[in-house]
Parts: C-alpha cells; structure tokens; sequence
C-alpha cells in the first residue's frame, strides 16, 4: 500500500538529483538507505563527494537499481585529513578560490544536468550543503534539504561559507531535520518549518533467526561488547579503555573507519588491553553477523554541539538484532529511547549498565519491536511523501 501511494506521487517520472555528504561505497547509513528506496518509477543520480581513500567515478555509473552514482568536486571542509581541511578552509574564505571553485562547479552540474532524462520532472535532495552554490544550475522544479547533522559542528567552516548554508534553509522547498535538536538549529538558521523524520533500520537484515553471529577476534566464551560505526573526534577512546580494563571477562570490539588521530589512540590502547579489539572498516553484508555477535552494542559518544544532534543509526541496527544498547548522555534525546538503551551519565555508569547486561540480558523481543517502529521502509515512505507532496 505504501509503495503504491508513492508510486502514484511520483507520476509523471522523477529524476532525483542526491547531493550527498557521504560516498557511495562509505558506510552504508541515510543517504544510501533513502535513495535506494525511491519507487520504481524514478531514477536517482547519487552526487557523492570525490574523497581521497575512496574509489572514484566521473561518469554516473549504475550501483543499484535505478541508481547511478557520480562523484563530484565539493569543497572537502570536512575531510579526514587535517592538511586537506585545512587547505579547505583556506579556500573557503577566500572570495577569489570561492568564485573560481563555484564556476567550475555550475560547469560540472550542467555536464550532469546532460544526463538526465529529457522531460522528467527534476527533484533535488541535498544532504550536503555545499551543494547550494551550483543548485540552480540543476534546474530542479523542487528542493529538498535533508539535514542530518549539524554542519556548522562537524568541522570549522569559513564564515564566509555561512549565508550559503542559511539560504539553503531558507531556499529549500522541503526541509528535513533528524532529531529535535536539528530542527532548532533549522528554525535558527532560518527554515520556516523543518520537519522531523529520524534514522532507521532494514529489521530483515538483522532478524536472528536468519543471521548468524560473525567471530571474532579474542576468547570465543568471552561476551562481546560492540560498536559499529565511525570513529571520530566524538568517539570516547579513555571511555571504552575503561569498560575493557573493568570487565577483562569480555570482548570490547570496535568496527569501522577511524580518522588517523582516532586510530592511534585506539591502536596505544589495544596494545596495553588484550581484550580490545579494532578490526576496522567492513562490508555493510557483514554489518548484521558482526552486531549478532554483540552481547550488548556501545555508542560511547563525547557530548559536542555535533552529537548533542545526532540521531544514530547504530541504536537502531543493535535493536534489530535483538542487542541492547549502553550508551553516554551524548544528548537529551537518548531519554526517548525506552528499552533500546541503558543511559549512563558517567563512566561508572557505563560500566555498571554493560556489567549488568552479562548477569541480566534485555528482552530481544521488546528490541526488536523498537526497530520495527523505525524501519526503513516507513521512513522512506514519509521522506517521499514530503519531497513530493502536492507535487504530483
């Protein structure tokens, strides 16, 4: 039913131009989980930023169903390399860089604009808001800004670059925010009324009667306490040191891509705990064996700006396999988690809740109800309808 309802939203076809923050091949998390998701009758082209580290393509080039991906030349202010965002930055505040990097851009937007189909309907989603100096050029009939995080938090950003992220706000069609504290910042930067769809979960992915635990590394009759994900300045290192050094019964594995300056600390850390274990960056196939293995899944985030507004899609695929979840009070909204999470306010906490999730393990069956109440699927369907909504 509810693909039918959207199926009839997006008559006549659409062409989705996705502005995304993230590459194709990254983790596989919102942008990839939405665009993949679009009914039949549109077809998508998935803008990623050109990354060092990550494989490139410069001529749109089909990934999935009905989805091309292309990568494309945003200004990399949130790069992993200090030298790169540094030298981003530099850019960014300067009138002549800006003028020349946007001119090349608006050239490059209209080479893809060449690819689209002649007569299709045109919508922009862009969930990176250095998209907004060549949007125009896109011709798009609608906009449509899916704010994810808050961007003015997640790296400096020139402030000459500022206007250009509250015009889109104030520009876009459609804004779409991930959490309350997203959606103040949205009103504050000028949005006139963001709307709030969350993250979520494919539940099918993870069901554990279907999913089988991956190994891994360490004493195979030692519970594991996992996290997935990024690893990042708001990863707290001393946080799960000390959860490995309390409990050295248990397996502390961390999975995911880290930026160097988070590595080394976890590397110097594994060294002195042989129960810490960094197994770095794996396949999203790979992602419901691993978090199967979990005896309870960890986000032991630093309270930023930036987290203070995440909405992590982590709580949800823990969820879905039936693992509880010990987290920090990184934000208020942890609150409204329920029985999807054990919220510490401490380090002691933390490790007295991850303590007594061994003695006493969480119900899977109330976990898995949270992730059925946040699946994919009915959130593509709202995020389509709002895109498109009396644009039929």
């Amino acid at each position: 039913m509810g693909c039918a309802i959207a199926e009839a939203a997006l008559r006549p076809e659409w062409d989705v131009v996705w502005l995304s923050d993230i590459p194709w091949p990254s983790l596989w998390q919102r942008p990839q989980e939405l665009a993949s998701r679009f009914p039949e009758s549109a077809r998508i082209l998935f803008v990623e930023p050109w990354t060092l580290g990550q494989p490139a393509t410069f001529r749109p080039t089909e990934v999935a169903a009905r989805v091309r991906r292309v990568s494309f030349p945003f200004l990399p202010l949130h790069a992993r390399s200090l030298g790169l965002r540094r030298t981003a930055y530099a850019l960014g505040s300067s009138g002549i860089a800006t003028s020349a990097l946007f001119a090349m851009q608006r050239a490059w937007a209209r080479g893809l604009v060449r690819t689209l189909r002649p007569g299709a309907r045109r919508l922009a989603v862009a969930q990176n808001f250095m998209a907004e100096p060549f949007l125009a050029t896109l011709r798009a009939e609608r906009t449509v800004y899916d704010m994810i995080d808050a961007p003015l938090h997640f790296a400096p950003v020139p402030p000459r670059l500022v206007p250009r992220w509250e015009r889109l706000l104030r520009d876009a069609d459609r804004v779409v925010v991930t959490s309350g504290p997203l959606r103040t910042l949205a009103h504050q930067g000028g949005a006139a009324a963001p709307l709030l769809v969350g993250n979520g979960v494919d539940v099918a992915r993870f069901d554990p009667s279907r999913v089988e635990p991956a190994v891994l590394p360490g004493d195979p009759a030692a519970p594991v306490f996992g996290y997935v994900g990024s690893l990042h300045s708001w990863f707290d290192v001393p946080l799960v040191e000390a959860l490995a050094r309390a409990i050295p019964e248990s397996r502390v594995v961390l999975v995911g891509p880290a930026h160097p300056s988070v590595a080394r600390e976890i590397e110097r850390a594994a060294i002195a705990l042989p129960n810490l274990f960094w197994i770095g960056p794996k396949p999203k196939e790979a992602v419901p064996g691993l978090v199967r293995a979990f005896r309870a899944g960890l986000i032991p985030f630093r309270r930023t700006p930036l987290t203070e507004a995440v909405n992590p899609v982590k709580l949800y695929e823990y969820a879905a396999a039936g693992v509880p979840c010990v987290t920090t009070r990184f934000s208020d909204e942890v609150d409204g988690w329920g029985e999807a999470a054990r919220v510490a306010a401490t380090p002691e906490d933390f490790v007295r809740a991850a303590r007594s999730l061994l003695a006493a393990p969480a119900d899977p069956g109330r976990l898995i109800a949270f992730a059925r109440r946040n699946d994919w699927a009915e959130i593509a369907r709202r995020f389509v309808s709002i895109c498109l909504e009396d644009a039929a």
